[in-house]
């Protein structure tokens, strides 16, 4: 079993190391300088092997403990009088939810498929390996990180050994679960969403219970400890019983499935058209004519693409303002009014719908020179921006509702307040819509693979996200905020439709 491990590590790191290479080939400034015959450098290899485990290792320890601050910030937020108790409490609950949505033994991954599908080994050895490796490894973390959350919040130490073992074998218990779920069923039962997210949402407003003054008691905690020791038991005996891992594994880690993880093919395969898109109504096309026509035909093609993610995004709204509606909570909406931008630039799905409209339309239409007149890109932008438009429009008026529902519940009957407040938020959705559209034609970022090839694009990006965080804390009037935002979304439109108007014949092109 330990050789397996080893042997498993190795294939895995050699990948990375390999991957780092050819990565690094790709830079425009280094691609004339380095040669294929890097690969054959062994002590190149053993140097960035060195560098590659020692960054995964400190990778992993931060991440650890930001999942620990994680917590711990919620835990000051949810109850400032008895921050040890709420932190016992939600802990232990994303341990339970981790005992349905963490299990490994049947995730895809590149180091299954290459160790397993290619190098034919042993499956149920890998598996032995992998369960005793993952267990050990989240033990250490979880160890080190209670050694140094103990130095901010007072948590007696028979709680700590309950909270260190209480997922450790309720880890065993749910990869023993996922597997007899898929025998049965023949998925991983992570892709049953109707029992996922109800799993989920239920568990996650029970961590909300300290608002309550409610938490986890000794007690509980002992009987968990006690019932995960027996069950892990069992549960270990038969992942030991089990003999088809083979199978199992080969069916999971398909080639697709593996590439699917894969930055570049996962944008691609994100926005794809499925055959029974391809197909219209006849009677959404009818009077259309000129790129009106082109528009609706692209958007109908689309429609799934352009809305999964922001339905998605407007339930989980949903499920928040319908936590906070049940647990009561007071909710100065009016104090945080700067916390919704930050809000909707990570809601706005701008980003996935203009990769879209490369993958799908203007990677081909960028060829012909029509496509890059003037009068042509002007018009094509203010459809397609209507159309964002109604794209992001959705989760604006889950928000706005859940707003107006929390002010009437805190006792503010002003209307006034409920239409200056729903402005707000849709000037804002309007803004984000027209800020990405805009710099994907000032900025055309994507080659023929969707990969950003434009640090411009980046540098952008990356001021737009700082802009809007440090717009959090601002703190001014309902009105003076709405009233700016409206001005400043119909500013920033004119001066858009001006710069594609004026640049984008130069600047849309293909990289």
């Amino acid at each position: 079993m330990f050789n397996t491990l080893i042997m498993s590590l190795k294939i895995d790191y050699t990948y990375s190391i390999n991957a780092f290479i050819y990565n690094l080939r790709r830079l425009p400034i280094l691609k004339d300088l380095i040669t294929e015959d890097i690969y054959k450098s062994k002590n190149l290899k053993r140097f960035i092997s060195i560098i590659s485990i020692i960054y995964s290792c400190l990778k992993t320890i931060f991440f650890h403990l930001l999942y620990f601050f994680l917590i711990y910030f919620l835990a000051s937020i949810i109850n400032k009088t008895n921050i040890s108790k709420s932190f016992i409490h939600i802990y232990f609950i994303f341990s339970i939810i981790g005992f349905f949505i963490n299990n490994n033994l049947l995730n895809t991954s590149k180091k299954k498929y290459f160790s397993i599908v290619l190098f034919n080994m042993n499956a149920k050895k890998f598996m032995e390996s992998s369960l005793f490796y993952n267990l050990f490894r989240y033990l250490i973390l979880n160890i080190l990180s209670f050694m140094v959350i103990s130095y901010f919040i007072d948590i007696p130490f028979i709680i700590i050994i309950y909270l260190l073992l209480i997922p450790f074998f309720l880890r065993i218990v749910g990869e023993a679960l996922n597997i007899l779920f898929y025998k049965k069923y023949s998925y991983v039962w992570i892709n049953n969403y109707y029992l996922y997210f109800s799993i989920l949402i239920s568990l996650l407003v029970v961590s909300f219970l300290p608002f309550k003054d409610i938490f986890v008691s000794r007690s509980i905690l002992f009987i968990f400890l006690i019932g995960g020791i027996i069950l892990s038991l069992i549960s270990l005996t038969y992942l030991l019983r089990v003999k088809d891992y083979k199978i199992m594994f080969k069916k999971l880690n398909t080639k697709n499935a593996v590439l699917s993880k894969d930055n570049s093919y996962n944008r691609q395969k994100m926005v794809e058209v499925k055959k029974k898109d391809i197909k219209i109504d006849s009677r959404k096309l009818k009077n259309k004519k000129g790129y009106d026509l082109f528009n609706t035909i692209f958007f109908e093609r689309h429609k799934e693409i352009l809305m999964r993610s922001s339905k998605k995004y407007s339930l989980v709204l949903m499920g928040i303002y319908i936590i906070l509606l049940i647990l009561g909570r007071k909710v100065n909406i009016l104090n945080n009014l700067g916390a919704f931008i930050i809000l909707m630039y990570f809601i706005n799905r701008g980003a996935i719908v203009t990769q879209a409209m490369f993958f799908n339309c203007d990677h081909a239409m960028l060829r012909y020179n029509f496509y890059r007149e003037r009068s042509v890109l002007l018009n094509l932008f203010k459809k397609r921006l209507t159309t964002l438009i109604r794209v992001n429009l959705l989760p604006a008026l889950v928000i706005i509702l859940g707003n107006s529902l929390l002010l009437l519940v805190n006792g503010n009957n002003n209307i006034f307040i409920y239409l200056m407040l729903g402005l707000y938020i849709i000037s804002l959705s309007i803004f984000f819509s027209i800020h990405y559209l805009v710099i994907y034609y000032l900025l055309q970022p994507f080659d023929s693979s969707m990969q950003i090839r434009k640090i411009s694009y980046s540098i952008v990006s990356i001021l737009t996200y700082v802009a809007c965080y440090f717009l959090i804390d601002v703190n001014l009037n309902y009105l003076y905020f709405s009233l700016f935002s409206i001005i400043f979304t119909i500013v920033y439109s004119v001066i858009s439709l001006y710069l594609v108007y004026r640049f984008s014949p130069e600047t849309f092109k293909i990289n």
